[in-house]
């Protein structure tokens, strides 16, 4: 094994949760020992996956971030099984270029998902668009007319996607800065962007945390859920039954627990309007370590909801498929992971593990007003 400065470790029966340090040789190296569990907590959600692989597989040769209290540090990991089945190793910090390597297959994957939309979905509303630009030109009166109309829906479809693609890749990137954050503000903020319909409500379960986020792309990521539970319409049933515990009612046009906001184009200071009234319910809440969004529409097949969040997936006959991807996207551009199961009405319910970087948010956001109480409540509806 190649022996540099660094530190010289066991996993006791290969448990990636265990972390001994037996020797250690380098300082700028911050690695929290964890003999009884725990360590996965400290590697970045996205890398967990790669590295129980790379302890199951052996021997160990994977490169990771891990965050010890301070800013995340990658770390290259080199190991080996021995004959009592403990994992022996070295842990040192990953180099610049190992660092380059793993920016340029992200890159590299990004190019190849760039290179099928180009070539398959944007390809089919082009030929759709030629096509009828060429029979228009053969025609007259309305016939015309109606294949222009054609075309320029073709050209719309390819604008939403060539949209939709910049943003994937834009929110591809690591989010450089975070900032103790409201949610709810957030949230407020992108339900107002979204433009929802006549039969559409937001509904506040219980106070919600502040987060540790860049709260621009938080917002567009919530927009996305937004969009996709509207325009995916909803079941029969309604916003009844709202949780509505620890919340408040806030000032101005917060949106109190249990209530849904006020529709689009309605007057700024109307009061909120009745949930149950409402076709379209989207619900957001705290979860013990992160927040959920909800919705009561027709909810996703289990056997899809790892595809959902692929670039291209979609089910709808008008959608990119590049919603979802960029909440993903988003999600893990915060160190933060997001899932799909079920929610209580059978809708679709999307849940942000956040992680214990809520409470240190919250507690900098205490320390900052010497005014404000802890936020609690927001079980699991």
């Amino acid at each position: 094994m190649e022996r540099r400065p660094g530190i010289a470790y066991r996993r006791p029966e290969g448990d990636p949760s265990r972390f001994v340090i037996e020797a250690s040789g380098e300082t700028r190296l911050n690695a929290p020992e964890r003999p009884d569990g725990g360590w996965l907590d400290c590697v970045a959600g996205e890398d967990r996956d790669r590295l129980r692989e790379a302890l199951e597989t052996g021997p160990v040769d994977v490169v990771y971030r891990v965050d010890a209290g301070g800013e995340p540090q990658w770390v290259h990991e080199r190991g080996r099984t021995t004959e009592d089945g403990d994992v022996v190793g070295y842990l040192f910090l990953a180099d610049d270029r190992v660092e380059r390597r793993r920016r340029l297959e992200r890159q590299r994957e990004r190019l190849e998902e760039f290179a099928s939309v180009v070539s398959h979905d944007l390809r089919n509303p082009l030929s759709v668009a030629v096509g009828n630009v060429e029979l228009a030109d053969e025609l007259d009166g309305e016939a015309s007319s109606e294949r222009l109309d054609r075309a320029l829906d073709a050209l719309d479809r390819m604008d939403d996607l060539i949209g939709d693609l910049l943003t994937l890749a834009r929110e591809g990137q690591t989010v450089q800065s975070t900032e103790p954050t409201d949610l709810q503000s957030v949230v407020e903020s992108a339900w107002g962007t979204v433009g929802e319909p006549a039969d559409a409500a937001l509904v506040v379960d219980g106070a919600l945390p502040t987060v540790p986020c860049d709260a621009d792309r938080l917002r567009q990521a919530l927009e996305n859920l937004f969009r996709n539970a509207i325009e995916h319409g909803a079941s029969e049933g309604d916003c009844s039954g709202a949780a509505g515990t620890g919340g408040e009612s806030g000032s101005g046009d917060r949106v109190a627990s249990g209530t849904s906001a006020p529709r689009a184009g309605s007057d700024a200071d109307a009061a909120p309007t009745d949930p149950d009234d409402d076709a379209v319910c989207v619900r957001v809440g705290r979860t013990e370590d992160g927040f959920y969004v909800a919705d009561d529409g027709p909810g996703i097949d289990p056997d899809q909801r790892e595809a959902v969040f692929e670039p291209g997936h979609t089910t709808a006959p008008d959608g990119t498929g590049f919603g979802l991807a960029i909440v993903e996207r988003i999600a893990e551009a915060h160190d933060w992971t997001v899932s799909v199961t079920e929610g209580r009405e059978g809708g679709a319910r999307f849940e942000f593990v956040v992680g214990e970087s809520i409470g240190a948010a919250e507690a900098s956001e205490r320390d900052s007003d010497p005014n404000s109480t802890p936020v609690r409540g927001g079980g699991k509806p």
